[in-house]
């Protein structure tokens, strides 16, 4: 009897370390945020605290700009005319989780269950975007690899603005 009552108050203890590990992820925000960087926000400041560019790229259409910081796994879309941020990224870093507790290494399957049937996807050679327009977020599963059949990838944009940033990609 001692013993069960011993392995209940671990198993009580563990379970309370692991909601408040949850609860302590850095939060993906669908249609609002990544982390502490918001849609909106103005790039410089995102820059003061992410440190120096690894790399920017425009995307098609001339009206966007990517960022990346590799080794902090976050990329930031702006607007090239309001230098204003449009989208948010953040790759292979299961720290981050949506309010649904979909990270990096989700399978779509539980993707799919979790959110829903997608909007749209977007296919391409070595991954599929599972597009949830409506809410603001986008989910790119790999198609091969260490994490094929699983989120690699996850953005936040503007409710109903994929398309208009991400034409062509």
């Amino acid at each position: 009897m001692q013993r069960i009552a011993t392995s209940l108050a671990v198993f009580a203890v563990v379970a309370a370390l692991s909601a408040t590990a949850s609860a302590q992820a850095p939060g993906i925000v669908p249609g609002k945020a990544i982390g502490s960087l918001e849609l909106g926000q103005d790039l410089g400041p995102i820059i003061g605290t992410l440190g120096p560019l690894h790399s920017e790229d425009d995307l098609p259409g001339g009206s966007f700009r990517g960022y990346y910081w590799p080794l902090k796994r976050i990329g930031v879309i702006i607007d090239r005319e309001t230098k204003k941020v449009v989208a948010l990224a953040i790759s292979y870093d299961d720290g981050y989780q949506t309010p649904k507790g979909v990270t990096a290494g989700t399978e779509m399957d539980v993707v799919r269950s979790t959110y829903g049937q997608e909007e749209s996807v977007d296919s391409h050679q070595e991954d599929d975007t599972l597009v949830y327009d409506k809410l603001g977020v986008a989910f790119v599963v790999d198609k091969s690899g260490a994490l094929g059949g699983r989120v690699s990838v996850i953005f936040v944009f503007g409710e109903g603005q994929y398309h208009d940033i991400f034409q062509g990609q």
